[in-house]
């Protein structure tokens, strides 16, 4: 047998264009999911604080239903006292990036074109990032909301 010189020669590992081609392609996948991945982020996000809205909206309901009378109107950020025992145990009005408002708005004298309307009961939530805001509003969907600024209120009742 003829042995041919230098055909046999075994590889060691890969080339240095091999990686760089690895890695280009690699880098192309992250840049392709990395938009993804922050839209699905956000919306997690905005899931989260519709459902603490919606937590604030059951507690308000249920305290109306047993005292007939609408809690009473507190500070961004803290809990109204009338709503502590209502609320889950543990829940803040103070999270990262937003914090929630119970609204109790006076009206009197009505309004604009609804006089009989005196009183508007809400949940606001102050937020930080305006991407969140945005996220929370294409998720409440037809709810009613007013959105001044970085505040989105949703209305739980009127009266």
């Amino acid at each position: 047998m003829k042995r041919r010189h230098g055909t046999s020669r075994a590889r060691a590992g890969f080339t240095l264009i091999e990686l760089l081609v690895v890695m280009a392609v690699l880098g192309i996948l992250a840049g392709l999911a990395m938009p993804n991945l922050q839209t699905v982020l956000m919306r997690a996000r905005a899931t989260e604080l519709a459902g603490d809205m919606d937590v604030v909206r059951v507690a308000t309901l249920s305290f109306h239903a047993e005292r007939l009378t609408w809690p009473s109107e507190s500070a961004a950020g803290n809990v109204p006292a009338d709503l502590a025992t209502y609320l889950p145990e543990g829940f803040t009005f103070a999270r990262e990036g937003y914090q929630l408002d119970f609204e109790n708005w006076s009206l009197p004298g009505g309004l604009p074109g609804d006089p009989g309307t005196q009183r508007l009961i809400g949940v606001s939530v102050v937020v930080a990032d305006e991407a969140l805001g945005n996220a929370l509003l294409e998720l409440l969907g037809d709810a009613i909301v007013v959105s001044v600024g970085g505040t989105h209120t949703v209305l739980i009742d009127r009266s």
